[in-house]
């Protein structure tokens, strides 16, 4: 206490020496409600509590965020005669997620007087098409495709994907396609402290049939 009570105060406990140290209960938001806290004896000055990690922050504002799946956007997109969704050998098959769901996000974490802020940014999409075939990649949410786009014309974002072979021989004759979202993680610190944690990905699956397109030549 900055002014020490007279030492025949009954917080002294009869001490001569020493010091009367006063405890106050706060929170995030100041002084806990309905209390002022103690006052006590003690020959040495109390262990203060120990230094607040704001990496340890930054992992704890991570884990309050709730980090997008992509949706499963696709062209080709029919149906087959069974009501299974499909697409077409050798076409261009457009994959894409809805921008809502390719945002940054920021999050913050409070204790002990020190805060941290993580900053979540999305860094590309991928497509795993589910045949044995390479993982296609684009560095932003694709591009939902549009009639006026024509019926076999490339992604113009690049996220798209070439099936060379009909699904038949997959089983119940479909491939699983993953659609994957990468994730940069960086932290912010109020002491002035920087650094990142490692990436995060989000995904989700689509299950459909890749048809074989007969064409029909008339004169």
């Amino acid at each position: 206490m900055t002014v020490q009570p007279p030492l025949e105060s009954p917080v002294w406990g009869g001490h001569t020496d020493g010091a009367i140290y006063l405890c106050t209960f706060y929170t995030g938001g100041g002084a806990f409600p309905g209390t002022s806290g103690f006052s006590f004896w003690s020959a040495d000055p109390p262990v203060g509590p120990p230094a607040v990690d704001p990496a340890v922050l930054a992992a704890q504002a991570l884990q309050a965020l709730t980090i997008p799946i992509p949706t499963t956007g696709m062209y080709p997109a029919g149906e087959l005669d069974n009501g299974a969704p499909y697409t077409v050998v050798n076409a261009y098959t457009w994959f894409w997620t809805d921008t809502s769901s390719f945002q940054p996000l920021s999050s913050r974490a409070d204790a002990g007087g020190v805060w941290a802020q993580v900053e979540v940014v999305p860094t590309g999409l991928s497509f795993t098409p589910g045949d044995g075939g390479a993982v296609a990649t684009c560095a932003g949410p694709g591009t939902a495709w549009q009639p006026a786009d024509g019926v076999w014309a490339p992604s113009p974002s690049g996220c798209d994907y070439r099936y060379p072979h009909s699904s038949i021989r997959q089983p119940d004759g479909q491939v699983t396609a993953t659609y994957a979202i990468q994730w940069s993680v960086s932290w912010t610190a109020s002491t002035g402290a920087t650094g990142t944690l490692p990436q995060v990905t989000t995904s989700s699956n689509a299950t459909f049939a890749v048809a074989e397109a007969q064409s029909v030549v008339t004169r």
